[in-house]
């Protein structure tokens, strides 16, 4: 069993690595029973071709060990328009490298340019982000993700958004809409609801 980590760099500068090491650590406790850091800032920092300037994307592979990583100049993805899925018993709970059962659902977009998965009535993510509503005062994440990204547990922790339980039902009480993930910071999408 394969999993990923995906940490944007900036300049040189990967962001957010303290919260990366820690999502990666825990996985392989879950996974595997073993305490373990992975050297993620020795690849990067060691890294003879490390650019320093412009936003990269810092690809790692891994499983008890680092299998495979890359670094590529990063183009974030034409993302507008969500569309509303029911992801039925999926589980996401830690950042697989196989994503079958997410590009599955992905398949019923339609139009739209992604997808947002509900799972037992309640607000998920979307196939590579987390979301968050706004309701013109203040801005809240579902309680509940699919998986806890590391830009929304850094946005928690510095108060500029907060957990609360979204239920499809109550999508149309917020105004405004947003994805995030480690390379995206808040960025606005609307929602299909039919």
């Amino acid at each position: 069993m394969n999993f990923i980590e995906t940490i944007k760099v900036v300049d040189g500068v990967a962001q957010n690595l303290d919260l990366h090491l820690k999502r990666s650590s825990q996985t392989m406790l879950h996974n595997f029973g073993i305490i373990k850091e992975l050297p993620l800032a020795e690849l990067l920092y060691f890294n003879v071709n490390r650019p320093l300037s412009g936003v990269f994307k810092l690809r790692v592979i891994y499983s008890k060990d680092i299998i495979d990583y890359s670094l590529e100049p990063y183009t974030p993805k034409d993302i507008k328009t969500l569309k509303l899925v029911d992801g039925g018993d999926i589980d996401y709970r830690f950042k697989y490298e196989n994503r079958v059962a997410i590009n599955t659902l992905l398949e019923k977009r339609g139009d739209c340019d992604d997808i947002l998965i509900v799972k037992e009535g309640l607000i998920t993510d979307s196939s590579y982000c987390n979301i968050v509503f706004g309701d013109g005062i203040s801005y809240f994440t579902p309680a509940d993700p699919l998986l806890k990204g590391t830009k929304r547990e850094s946005l928690l922790t510095s108060g500029a958004i907060r957990e609360r339980v979204i239920r499809e039902s109550e999508v149309g009480k917020y105004s405004t809409f947003f994805i995030i993930n480690a390379m995206l910071d808040m960025t606005p999408v609307s929602i299909t609801l039919s």
